[in-house]
This record gives C-alpha cells, structure tokens and sequence, in this order.
C-alpha cells in the first residue's frame, strides 16, 4: 500500500472521532493546569510559531503557565511568517541558529527531516495519544519527527442568509449546483459574489481532484509517479475558468491580496461561499456577517464532474525540534515537557475551544467545550474528504511550480493542458525523476 492510500485511510479513520459531537456551544475552556515536573535546565528556549496574531496569544497564554511553573527557564516566543519560515529554517539549521522548536506545516516535517535538522522523536515521545494520520505524516526513514499540533483541510464555508436567498437550504453539494444557485445573488459589478475563488494552487487542486484528477504518487520505496497531467485535471480547471470565473466569482486577479480579499468579502457578506480551513473559523466569527455565529455554514468541497469525486488537502501543523536540542540532555528534557504541555491533550482542548482548531489527539474532542462546539464538530465530514498531498522530501517545495502554473492558467498565459504538462515537467524535476 502506497504512503498516499495509508494516509488516506488513517484520516478518514480520524474523521470519525471529530464527528461524533453534540450541537451546542459552551464557554471557552480555561487555561489547563501545567503539571508538576522538576526540570534541571535553567535558561532560555526559543521557539518560531507561524500563526497569526490572535492565535499566538492563546498559545502564549500557554507558555506563561509553564513558564510560571518552572521558575528558571524563559521562552522566547517569536512569530514568523509562514512564508518564509521553511527558508528561514533552512538557513539558519546549518549555522547552528534555529530555534529549539517551531512550528512547521505538515509537508516541511520529512523534508527538514532527511536534510538532517531535526530531532527524531520516535524514542522520546509516546505518541500513543494521537490520531494515527498526522503522525504517520511525521515519519521518514524509520523515524518520527514531528509531534502532531493541529490537522485541517479545505472546507465550503457559506452564509446560510445568502444560501438561503440562492434557494437553498443546506450547502451546495455539486460544483453544479453552487454556480447555478449562486447567479442568484451574484453582482459582479458591485462586488457581490456566489462564490470567490484564490490564485493559489492550494486552493485550486480541488477542482482536478473533482473530476478525477489525481497528484502524484509516492511509493513505499520513495520513488513518485507524477499523475497531475491528465484530460481529468485539465478538466476541473477548465471547469473552474469556463463556469465558476466571470459567472459568479470574479475574474480578475491580484493574488499577493486575494487572501485578505475573500476574508473582507466573506466577513461583510458580500459572498455566499469560499474554500477555507479551520484555522480561519475564529477570524470570519468577527465579521459582521457572522455576529450569529448559527449563520456560518461549513461543509464539504462540493462534487464535481465525476459522481462522488471531490478532494480536499490534507494538512496541519506540527511542533519539530532541532536536532542540536539533543546534544544538552537537560534542555532536551526542558523542551521535551515544554511539548507534553502546550500540544498535551487538555492544551490541544483549549485552543479547540478559542480558536476552533481541531485536534490531532481524539481525547481533546471529549473535552466539554470541544464535543460541544457544532464548528468544530462540522469539520467530520470534510476531514472524511481529506487526500495527501506529501510523502516525499520535495513535497515541501510542490507548491513553487504549482501555483505558477495555476496562475499561468488563470491569467490566460496557457491553457490548461499547457500548464499542466509544465508542471508535470518541474515535478519530475523536484522529484529526482
């Protein structure tokens, strides 16, 4: 069985857990307790966290608890951008001056891993507690080296009021059925939107994977297929350009904004669905579209040409620790039960609960606040759609030639079937083909 079907199959496994939970929000979780532990390090540890600003001050609202409790040690707490984290990563490994922990998407893990900057924690960790999926996407060579922080993938997010003006009842479940719905409250000229589609190839490997297209392939044996050009992908994007764009989502581009574009849009309602993660649940709960949050709809991708093909990314974050941390065995255990709190089950709970992240660990999901939560509980069913897009050290590099290509297409520089056949080209080259 390829790294691809086992991941597949261990998320899908995963899936279940998240779904089984009641409806009804309760009040956000307290600050878990640090357990007791002596530690013999006294110093500083550093480490680079790639969120947001709202959501690095839940994490460090983590941090200051166990700092409290070992009185000796500071944490020096610093954000990074997620762009350039990986680079910044990389440059500063060799010289000796990465930080003892970051945090790193879940593609970055094998790939820092086989460059050697990483700490294997396949004897220093029980990871007994977490979803079998995002460990196994820790994994290279016989060892582990990430510690499972946070799992995700790309959902509908739609504002019921507008689904409900479209005609609808529920969350389109076909590509189909939103654009026709969506020409219901679609005003290209005055910004309002059925749907609003990124220039980044993130977002847009969902339509080749809902007309039965396919990525790549990795074997157990490291070697990749490239399987991303094909007339079923080529099918999807032209889908996406013929259907989607100039009907009821623009078609005009400015992709280093189009990000904060679609939140804007979404948040005012002016735009009736987008493809999102959960990580961006608490951020759209602020827009005044939402002030009930009842009115945010999150549901699978929609289907596409192809009965029952659709697919989302399978992604996440996990906490990787540098490989010099193991020479100072005190510190080593210091950064060690650092871990075991801020990614421990009751701390993965609590940011569930602030920030609707979900949990790599299943316990957290039985948490009060958690299984009680309906938006987090809504991502079930969209987990269950997850496919891997990893399982090879150049998969944390896929993303350069993917989104040019992607944007080549959408710009009208080529075709479809051009782009893809370039990309077919520079992923053969990424993976040693």
């Amino acid at each position: 069985m390829s790294h691809r079907t086992k991941v597949a199959a261990l998320t899908a496994a995963f899936a279940l857990a998240a779904t089984a939970t009641p409806a009804l929000a309760q009040d956000q979780m307290a600050v878990p307790a640090v357990p007791a532990t002596e530690l013999e390090y006294q110093g500083e540890i550093t480490f680079w966290n790639t969120m947001r600003d709202f959501e690095l001050a839940e994490v460090q609202k983590l941090i200051d608890a166990w700092q409290e409790a070992h009185p000796g040690i500071t944490v020096k707490h610093d954000p990074v951008s997620f762009d350039t984290a990986l680079n910044n990563y990389r440059n500063a490994a060799p010289a000796g001056t990465a930080p003892d922990i970051m945090r790193s998407d879940v593609s970055w893990v094998i790939a820092l891993a086989n460059e050697g900057y990483l700490l294997d924690l396949t004897d220093l960790v029980d990871f007994s507690g977490f979803a079998e999926a995002p460990v196994a996407a820790s994994q290279w060579q016989g060892g582990t080296y990430g510690l499972p922080h946070v799992t995700d993938a790309l959902g509908l997010m739609c504002n019921g009021e507008l689904l409900a003006e479209a005609g609808l009842d529920g969350a389109p479940s076909t590509w189909d059925e939103l654009v026709q719905a969506g020409a219901a409250v679609t005003d290209l000229s005055a910004q309002q939107y059925g749907f609003y589609m990124r220039g980044d190839a993130y977002w847009g490997q969902v339509f080749p994977w809902a007309w039965g297209g396919q990525l790549y392939d990795v074997a157990d044996d490291g070697t990749v297929t490239v399987l991303i050009n094909s007339p079923e992908s080529a099918a999807g994007w032209n889908y996406l350009k013929d259907e989607v764009l100039g009907t009821v989502a623009p078609a005009t581009w400015d992709f280093a904004n189009d990000y904060d574009n679609m939140g804007t849009g979404f948040k005012a309602g002016n735009i009736m669905c987008v493809l999102q993660g959960p990580w961006q649940v608490a951020d759209y709960l602020e827009g005044a579209a939402f002030a009930d949050p009842g009115n945010l709809v999150i549901a699978p991708v929609p289907q596409g040409g192809v009965d029952g093909a659709a697919g989302t990314p399978l992604g996440g974050h996990n906490y990787v620790i540098y490989a010099l941390v193991g020479q100072d065995e005190a510190k080593q255990a210091a950064v060690l039960d650092l871990m075991d709190y801020i990614d421990g089950t009751d701390a993965q709970a609590y940011l569930a609960s602030t920030l609707g992240l979900l949990p790599t660990r299943p316990a957290a999901f039985e948490a009060e606040a958690v299984a009680a939560d309906p938006l987090v509980s809504a991502w079930g069913p969209v987990m269950a759609q997850a496919r891997n897009r990893f399982g090879h050290p150049g998969s944390a590099d896929q993303y350069t030639a993917f989104t040019r290509e992607y944007q080549a297409f959408l710009t009208g520089e080529k075709t479809a079937e051009q782009a893809l056949a370039d990309l077919e080209a520079a992923w053969n080259d990424l993976f040693g083909n």
